[in-house]
């Protein structure tokens, strides 16, 4: 591992530095929050193309992004990068090549890169070159119609009798819902699998168990016996606060005996489920029988500090409660046996998702269309083949192996492992000798729902080592250069007592802790963490600000929106000052040196609305823009019509335009024409079957559509698209309905 030596003057620490210049294995970076890491990535990108000792065209590098936002901005520092390189050596061809070359570099979402592959090499593959891909409305509507087809054979085959098991044993007299839902989750559980229906079929071996002959042997057993243990740990602890409160002074002191033989008989439960059996834990289970609470006398204690230890007793039993009903209710025997009975039951419900899969894929071959998923699995179809069960590379594959120098991951906490195989399908050698360099950190890991697998990343970590080795290279960048000393002790302060290897998968100690790393002026600036929660009951000690955020039913975002504008209306009033960031003197306040940072952008537009409502001038890149607004909506879908009417929710939305006005019932006939056949062919039939007996409303409804409609599609044939919008626009009189 050759890395240079660090040129005095530069910025960075010795461990950016290792990052960017390390090679020779595969390199997971662990970058906390404002370490830099972007920066790391894009130098490490920049510094291997214009390297003079060993450099590589920008074209061989394959860099996978999580957003198309971050793939913009890697692609513009990367032509700054190179124009600045080429001012200084104006004479080198290299540069000014790879300037040229930068349109042409991989540098995208591992989705676009997946249907870069797709589209180049589709006649692999029984799918349109022409292909697009579905929006989620689409899509769902599509899910919808292929499971509601899938219950409708399996009931109508000519041995529907373990169709009527399964769904005795999941559903209710009224419909199938559980069962539409399980095949959905279980379809999308499995898209996320390098072979899904291989992973699908190994589900019900789970409950084919006859060998079996005590809950203990089972293989999940272990991981529930974990789960139920956290939960009784969680009772426990509610349980301590209990007695606490109930021994403090003024306290309801007849509930701290009651807390104490909870606590007796909790403890007994997690030492049981600790060390014991399953049959002695359900034995156990079998004795509880809560203690009566000691009775308090009125007037002898502090009324809330009473109603909070009978609260949290009610939470208590809950706890319990429910996982006596849940896990310990059948004795172990019957459990077994009830096991086994649904291991054909299970395979029922995996035919259905199978079927459900190829009918799902069928229609959307037939309509040329793709989800995101589709572009991961036709990739990996295109990039590997199978040797004795195993996926190894193609002689595709391996071309973009012989192409690419290095593979670059950003956000890598948030892979999955269908992902992963795509990854190292295109990347040479293995952890210790690859081209492999990944950059994430797991404490930021939040697509979980949507299937990330962080235990990927977790893995690379804990066999990866800092120095050379059998293994992959780790390199930890934990140093903040973004918020001050006193944001990172506040953030550690909390996240050390929250976060744990129980419910974050890494434990929060003083290596994953922030590192302050900013040289900002030495002054104390005071942090506050505030915490807004619904309390129904009146409170006559709350304060003024309390009062006006409780009892009007508020939702979440007006809630921390009016306490935000609290906060900001109390700092402008104060007199408060900040040190300008031009002329270094300070000055007072002002609106624009507030800033607000949110999880997601789901609130903004309720907190802008109340900041307005509050008079304070406020800035939010909203995610909502002009093609959001409807009528350019119905604008864009008149023109994917005119561009291919076989879209059916486009096609939907122009036919309820203003400017044709069909009404739902006129679209639910158009439907019922043809049920199973693209909207477009439904309306045609409708059109044509209806002969006289049409409604003259509805008639002429259609009579204009289809007059406008083909003159529209004449003039994209021949004009320019600004005449085409321009005489839509004259043909519906639509640009004065909104006008107005």
């Amino acid at each position: 591992m050759n890395i240079p030596v660090k040129p005095e003057g530069l910025t960075f620490t010795d461990d950016q530095w290792k990052a960017i210049w390390a090679s020779g294995r595969d390199i997971l970076v662990s970058a906390a929050a404002g370490s830099g890491k972007t920066k790391v990535l894009i130098t490490r990108m920049i510094e291997k193309v214009i390297n003079e000792e060993n450099p590589i065209d920008v074209d061989e590098l394959l860099v996978v992004t999580f957003t198309n936002a971050a793939a913009a901005e890697m692609r513009h520092r990367m032509a700054e990068a190179l124009e600045e390189a080429i001012a200084d050596k104006p004479a080198s061809v290299h540069l000014r090549r790879q300037l040229n070359l930068l349109n042409k570099a991989q540098v995208s979402t591992l989705h676009s890169f997946c249907q870069n592959v797709v589209r180049q090499y589709a006649y692999l593959l029984d799918i349109d070159p022409g292909f697009r891909v579905a929006d989620s409305t689409e899509a769902a509507l599509l899910r919808d119609d292929a499971v509601g087809a899938v219950l409708e054979d399996a009931y109508s085959s000519e041995s529907p009798e373990a169709m009527y098991r399964l769904a005795d044993s999941f559903t209710t007299d009224r419909d199938d819902q559980l069962i539409e839902k399980l095949i959905s989750r279980l379809y999308d559980y499995s898209r996320v699998h390098p072979q899904p229906e291989e992973w699908l079929r190994r589900i019900p071996s789970q409950y084919e168990i006859e060998d079996v002959r005590s809950v203990d042997e089972l293989a999940f057993i272990g991981p529930l016996k974990t789960a139920i243990r956290h939960s009784l740990e969680e009772a426990a602890a509610l349980t301590g606060d209990l007695r606490r409160i109930a021994y403090m002074p003024e306290g309801p002191e007849p509930l701290g005996k009651t807390a104490e033989a909870d606590l007796l008989w909790i403890d007994e439960a997690i030492r049981r489920i600790t060390v014991g059996t399953w049959e002695e834990t359900y034995e156990f289970f079998g004795t509880l029988k809560w203690t009566r609470a000691g009775a308090i006398r009125k007037g002898s204690c502090d009324e809330e500090l009473a109603s909070r230890a009978k609260a949290i007793r009610d939470v208590v039993k809950k706890i319990v409660g429910d996982i006596q009903e849940a896990y310990f209710i059948r004795p172990p025997k019957k459990l077994l046996a009830e096991i086994i009975l649904m291991a054909s039951s299970m395979h029922t419900l995996i035919d259905l998702v199978v079927d459900f899969g190829q009918r799902y894929e069928k229609v959307k071959i037939e309509r040329g269309i793709v989800d995101f998923s589709d572009l991961e699995h036709y990739a990996l179809r295109i990039l590997s083949v199978e040797e004795d069960g195993i996926l190894v590379p193609s002689d595709i594959a391996n071309d973009y192996r012989n192409r690419f120098a290095e593979v670059l991951v950003d956000e890598y906490q948030d892979t999955n492992l269908l992902q992963e195989t795509i990854v190292n399908l295109v990347k040479n050698g293995g952890e210790e000798d690859g081209n492999l360099f990944m950059v994430g950190d797991v404490k930021q890991s939040i697509y979980g729902f949507r299937l990330a697998e962080p235990n990927l990343f977790l893995g690379k970590y804990n066999r990866f080592t800092d120095e050379s080795g059998d293994s992959g290279l780790k390199i930890d960048l934990n140093a903040n250069f973004r918020s001050r000393k006193e944001v990172l002790d506040s953030t550690n302060f909390i996240f050390s007592q929250v976060m744990g290897a129980r419910v974050g998968d890494i434990d929060y100690d003083d290596a994953a802790a922030l590192k302050y790393g900013a040289q900002y002026p030495d002054k104390e600036i005071p942090t506050e963490l505030t915490i807004l929660y619904e309390d129904d009951e009146e409170d006559t000690d709350q304060s003024t600000m309390e009062m006006e955020l409780t009892g009007q039913n508020l939702k979440s975002s007006q809630a921390e929106a009016r306490y935000i504008i609290k906060r900001i209306q109390e700092l402008m009033a104060s007199g408060a000052e900040v040190t300008d960031a031009f002329s270094d003197k300070r000055r007072p306040l002002e609106y624009r040196d507030i800033v607000i940072l949110m999880r997601s952008m789901t609130w903004s537009g309720e907190i802008v609305e109340e900041f307005k409502l509050a008079g304070i001038p406020i800035y939010a890149d909203l995610s909502k823009g002009y093609f959001d607004a409807l009528e350019v909506m119905i604008m864009l879908n008149t023109l994917r019509v005119i561009d291919n009417p076989y879209q059916d929710i486009p096609l939907a939305s122009v036919l309820r335009s203003p400017f044709i006005g069909m009404t739902e019932n006129e679209l639910a006939d158009i439907r019922l024409a043809a049920k199973n056949e693209p909207f477009y062919e439904a309306l045609k039939r409708f059109r044509a079957t209806g002969g006289a007996g049409l409604p003259m409303d509805t008639e002429e409804k259609l009579n204009r559509f289809f007059n406008q409609f083909e003159d529209w599609r004449n003039l994209a044939r021949r004009g320019s698209l600004s005449e085409l919008i321009l005489q839509v626009y004259t043909d519906t009189h639509y640009y004065e309905m909104v006008g107005a």
